[in-house]
């Protein structure tokens, strides 16, 4: 299984200029107040749902910046639902109560390139003006003219170990282009200085802490003088940065009191 899971960065690799060519369309959405979408349905849709929930966290982003669809709805994350996969209509459906629209970016994931829920999403997306995009994993996939994506991202992955279990490679790889995609387009917006998550929503005690050092890397303050920063700056990574960037710009208050004379 590991043999084969090493293939995928190579597999990646040669839809390089694709996958370059999607991160700047998504970068520009957010720039523009445009919003990315996913749609999948099962391990396609379930990897959708986990980029998106995991952005507001990692980059401050408000929810509604990435949002993902999956078919069968919620109840479909921890339980298959019975047809949910064969109804483009459905797909279509939920891009209508999205409301999705020009200046936003969609991203269709299917491992075969065949679901239909998935393509009844994207051809509704196309025809609201958003930026459509196909990931899937079948190089061989023929599309009529008609319902072409902007974009077709299809890295050949080969044969699964279990024939037709897309939970694996597909899986692994999806994870893989969908961390890219955010992660790159959010370097791209200013949430990230050098390697460092300065958006960073700090909720508990592991990501205050993390927080903390980043201030102190960025400032070259001690943890006790960053904690101080980010309890005056409501935990925004930023704002704490630029106040203490500011008062060491700042020239020392001259004491008050009296000259005592000879």
């Amino acid at each position: 299984m590991l043999s084969e899971e090493a293939r995928i960065p190579a597999a990646i690799l040669r839809e390089q200029s694709r996958i370059v060519w999607a991160v700047e369309r998504i970068a520009r959405a957010f720039r523009r107040g445009g919003r990315l979408f996913y749609a999948g349905a099962g391990t396609s849709g379930r990897l959708g749902v986990l980029d998106a929930s995991e952005c507001p966290p990692t980059f401050r982003a408000n929810p509604e910046m990435v949002q993902a669809i999956m078919a069968g709805g919620q109840r479909a994350l921890w339980t298959p639902v019975e047809g949910a996969e064969d109804d483009p209509d459905a797909g279509a459906a939920a891009v209508k109560f999205r409301g999705v629209r020009g200046g936003d970016v969609f991203v269709g994931i299917a491992a075969s390139g065949r679901t239909a829920f998935v393509w009844g999403a994207l051809r509704e997306a196309r025809r609201r003006r958003a930026t459509s995009i196909l990931l899937c994993f079948n190089p061989a996939l023929k599309v009529r003219k008609a319902d072409q994506p902007h974009c077709i991202i299809a890295p050949d992955l080969g044969p699964e170990v279990l024939t037709g279990s897309t939970r694996l490679k597909a899986g692994t790889a999806t994870k893989l282009i969908l961390n890219i995609f955010t992660t790159l387009a959010m370097v791209r917006i200013g949430k990230v200085i050098s390697n460092l998550m300065v958006d960073l929503h700090p909720t508990n005690v592991k990501l205050r802490d993390r927080a903390a050092r980043i201030v102190g890397q960025l400032t070259g303050t001690d943890e006790r003088a960053a904690r101080q920063a980010l309890e005056q700056s409501g935990w925004v990574i930023k704002t704490a940065v630029q106040r203490l960037q500011r008062a060491a710009k700042s020239p020392p208050r001259r004491r008050s009191g009296r000259r005592s004379g000879n």
